[in-house]
């Protein structure tokens, strides 16, 4: 067997510039809701819910939405109502014809 006369491509590590997120997974941040973005830019935050819940941060992280098992009790740890972190299922009822 005959080894290539071609040389190794040598990649350069990328370099973060100032200011810049270690990293950012956009795919991630774009299926979250709001709330979920706000509870993970606040740095320690996802680890306070889940200390409160119960369970890992992991799990939390794991979340596009608040499930609707955990909103109530974690309502007054944001400051917000139930309506306003689902406004889907805690939302005003409409009025069925």
């Amino acid at each position: 067997m005959t080894m290539s006369s071609a040389s190794p491509i040598n990649v350069l590590p990328y370099k973060r510039r100032r200011g810049e997120p270690m990293t950012r997974n956009t795919s991630r941040d774009d299926e979250r809701d709001a709330v979920m973005r706000m509870i993970f830019e606040r740095p320690g935050f996802a680890a306070e819910i889940a200390r409160h819940l119960e369970t890992t941060h992991q799990n939390v992280s794991q979340w596009n939405r608040v499930p609707p098992h955990h909103v109530i009790d974690i309502a007054p740890l944001l400051n917000m109502t139930p309506e306003q972190i689902r406004p889907d299922i805690f939302g005003k009822r409409r009025r069925r014809p």
